[in-house]
């Protein structure tokens, strides 16, 4: 079955490179997650390739998923995910990193899983890395921050969103 996008649809033309997607899955290693951490069980970050002809209103996910970190048509991402999903726009003040953004993370493409540190996330804080990466790790190495990596639930908490725009894209099925 596959989701209804309507919403992701109605807001698709703002979202911009380096805006924040927050998941919160049904499969049982997500409610494992958002028991340990909080309300969030992924996340990943919005790319846009408006740079090549008839991609412009095209939006994809630069995702770490256990096959490593990789580059997804976001509609076909979300149509197919078992949860809600929300959109975290960056504040304004960030729009003149979003091109520094979108480079890291083609950088990181195929960068390995983290397995190792996904686990013991869920039991004290990991330093950043990014020889490996999970979900939130990539997006805050993507944003230039360095130290111990946020879980997906902290994600919001970094303080370079704008709240007043936060929507929710994908609802449960």
């Amino acid at each position: 079955m596959k989701n209804d996008l309507s919403t992701y649809l109605k807001v698709r033309d703002e979202m911009k490179t380096g805006d924040l997607l927050q998941f919160r899955g049904h499969s049982l290693i997500s409610r494992l997650i958002e028991w340990r951490t909080g309300k969030y069980s992924h996340s990943s970050l919005v790319l846009r390739l408006s740079e090549y002809e008839g991609l412009e209103r095209r939006r994809f996910t630069m995702s770490a998923e256990p096959g490593g970190v990789m580059l997804f048509p976001l509609s076909r991402y979300l149509e197919g995910y078992d949860g809600e999903v929300w959109w975290f726009p960056l504040k304004s003040e960030w729009n003149e990193n979003r091109q520094r953004i979108g480079e890291n993370a083609a950088f990181f493409a195929g960068v390995k899983y983290d397995f190792p540190s996904l686990f013991k996330q869920l039991l004290v804080k990991v330093s950043s890395s990014s020889r490996r990466l999970f979900c939130s790790e990539l997006c805050f190495v993507c944003y230039g921050f360095t130290g111990k990596a946020p879980n997906p639930s902290e994600m919001p908490n970094l303080g370079i969103f704008d709240e007043n725009r936060i929507t929710k894209i994908i609802s449960k099925r």
